[in-house]
């Protein structure tokens, strides 16, 4: 028969759990308003950036070709930017991540393969595994907050493009769909020979001849940075509020589950206390007997 008091001791210690949890999933649900706020502004930002170097690019890439130092070459090493979380207990994120770039590095084949840890839980994963060396930079998600800290990262990688210690470039991440999505998104950020022609907002044509000041070949060496630097911004803030998703999914599940627990403790502390109520009365009347007889 289970101990009274070690069934009490057990509810309590569920419940304070429970108290974490429920507090957990609340902060986790205030971070991510504030991250779907940021992320709906940098999308925007992304889109019109996006619509100027393709309109730029589609110009120049017939009519007049420019060649910039973040064109393709033969490829010999690749680089792989992967974005996870800083924290635990947020469900499958983070080794959702894991598995699914340890495919992407595997099918690679025999090209050189380094590393760009964004988050404590990658630079501690890929470390366990000598054979994906760790390059470049390595900070916390929650720093996203200072525009300067991307900017740095973002040049940090592209350099390494330009010196040729990469021929291409990649970025690894979880996309927020929605608070109860999310999707694992490979996206290839160098070279960038060509940017995929942007759906325009406003359904405008490109003007077919355009007068460049200063010339093209600066105004895209000016552009590109900023377009990678803006999709860098957007996988941060993308994987930041898909962390703040999870978690929150994670912690709900887990109140829930404390709860369930609860009531079969609770359950099991009564009927335990009833029989051992009945036990007493019985041994109480099976004496009252003896003495009778």
């Amino acid at each position: 028969m289970p101990n009274i008091r070690d069934i009490k001791k057990k509810t309590v210690g569920v419940k304070n759990t429970q108290q974490i949890t429920r507090a957990m999933k609340m902060v986790s649900t205030a971070k991510l308003r504030q991250a779907t706020v940021r992320l709906s502004a940098t999308r925007l930002y992304l889109q019109k950036l996006e619509e100027i170097v393709s309109d730029v690019r589609e110009v120049l890439s017939e009519d007049a070709p420019v060649k910039t130092v973040y064109d393709g070459r033969p490829v010999k090493s690749s680089g792989v930017i992967i974005i996870a979380g800083e924290r635990g207990l947020c469900g499958s994120f983070n080794s959702d991540i894991f598995k699914s770039s340890l495919t992407f590095l595997e099918s690679l084949g025999d090209k050189k393969r380094c590393i760009f840890p964004v988050g404590n839980k990658t630079r501690d994963f890929f470390k366990r595994l000598p054979c994906y060396p760790i390059a470049g930079f390595d900070f916390p998600v929650n720093s996203i907050s200072s525009v300067d800290v991307v900017r740095q990262a973002a040049k940090i990688a592209m350099d390494k493009y330009i010196s040729q210690e990469i021929d291409e470039l990649y970025i690894i991440y979880s996309a927020y769909i929605s608070a109860l999505e999310r999707k694992i998104i490979r996206k290839k950020l160098l070279p960038l020979d060509s940017v995929k022609k942007a759906v325009r907002s406003d359904k405008r044509p490109v003007a077919r001849e355009m007068f460049f000041d200063p010339s093209p070949e600066a105004l895209l060496s000016s552009l590109i940075p900023r377009y990678i630097e803006g999709l860098f911004m957007r996988a941060l803030l993308e994987s930041a509020a898909s962390e703040q998703s999870a978690r929150m999914i994670a912690m709900g599940a887990a109140t829930d589950r404390a709860e369930d627990i609860i009531s079969q403790l609770t359950l099991t502390y009564n009927r335990t206390r009833q029989a051992v109520i009945t036990k007493e009365l019985s041994e109480v009347i099976a004496g009252a007997d003896s003495l009778s007889n």
